[in-house]
């Protein structure tokens, strides 16, 4: 047969293997994502607390490794996207004009991401413990938290021990806040459960 002839069933294999994995996806998931920022993470009022003060709409770009953007993924792109938290420069009157890739005219705030990981990273030095039933901690600069016990297995991870969600605090928001360290790890906390618990929701793996 010619090979010529096997690429419309190929094609159709995989667009039924996409299909089905979009099918087979909690509600809440899908919910959730179309409502939320960052993969569905973090309501719009929430992802605007940890910033530097100057005002501007909250842009996010959420950024898989190849700079494509998550909406051009077909799978789940939990693990392979960073969650870019922006902030429109007040004075970019063409700001909605522009291409959605290009980054000019917005001031990073923080970023957000999740992993898998056997090990977890120790809390520097000015961190506090999370609370709120989790283990993790709030950093100065960054925060991490584990994600409750059992999602590495429901995200499709189960070769893994934990599941965290990181979030590293820009040092434009940092100056923004004139290094005011109590202000800006209350709202990093806020920021970080939020997202933790909007994510154990999606997998269906809450404690």
């Amino acid at each position: 047969m010619d090979k010529k002839y096997l690429v419309l069933p190929a094609v159709l294999v995989v667009a039924a293997a996409v299909v089905a994995t979009v099918r087979l996806w909690p509600t809440e998931l899908r919910t959730l994502r179309e409502e939320n920022l960052c993969l569905g993470m973090l309501t719009e009022r929430t992802a605007g607390l940890l910033q530097d003060g100057e005002g501007g709409a909250v842009r996010v770009d959420e950024s898989g490794p190849d700079g494509s953007g998550s909406g051009a993924k077909a799978s789940d792109p939990v693990f392979s996207t960073v969650c870019f938290v922006n902030r429109e420069n007040a004075d970019d009157k063409n700001a909605d004009d522009k291409n959605a890739d290009d980054k000019s005219g917005m001031r990073l705030q923080y970023t957000l991401d999740v992993r898998s990981t056997n090990a977890l990273n120790d809390p520097p030095k000015g961190s506090t413990p999370v609370g709120g039933g989790l283990k993790g901690w709030v950093g100065q600069r960054q925060s991490e938290v584990q994600a409750p016990d059992g999602c590495a297995k429901e995200m499709g991870r189960p070769e893994a021990r934990y599941v965290t969600v990181t979030l590293k605090v820009s040092p434009v928001a940092i100056a923004g806040r004139d290094w005011d360290y109590a202000s800006l790890k209350k709202d990093a906390r806020t920021v970080i459960l939020e997202a933790v618990e909007n994510l154990a929701k999606q997998y269906d793996c809450a404690a």
